[in-house]
């Protein structure tokens, strides 16, 4: 089960790459530690923000029944933020409290996002 909020920022961070031209460093750490920030405030738990891959910025949220992933990927003004319950079961055969602490947890993370003075036009899918 996931959830992705798509968004701009008025403060893009660069890229940094290799000799190669390969992405070494993706932009958006600030912003990242911004939003851990904000969602440390509210959750039970979050982990620090670390790189994830080559594309993104990575650190897990812990509220009161579930813990979500979450991945931010930033290309230039541009933001894309995933929650993801890790879980095998598809969200329709999730227990009803399952699926109603991850709608909790969109509220959370769509409200701390649009407290962020940088940012905008946050959409979710």
């Amino acid at each position: 089960m996931h959830r992705t909020a798509h968004f701009k920022t008025a403060e893009p961070e660069e890229w940094t790459f290799d000799e190669n031209e390969n992405p070494s460093v993706p932009g958006g750490q600030a912003l990242a530690e911004k939003l851990r920030t904000s969602v440390a405030s509210v959750a039970e738990f979050v982990s620090d923000v670390s790189q994830h891959s080559y594309y993104g910025w990575r650190f897990e949220a812990a509220f009161e029944a579930i813990t979500v992933h979450c991945v931010l990927n930033a290309a230039g003004d541009e933001c894309y933020l995933t929650i993801e319950l890790g879980t095998l079961l598809p969200s329709w055969l999730q227990p009803r409290r399952t699926r109603r602490a991850f709608a909790a947890c969109e509220s959370v993370f769509d409200a701390q996002l649009r407290q962020l003075p940088e940012v905008s036009a946050v959409t979710w899918s």
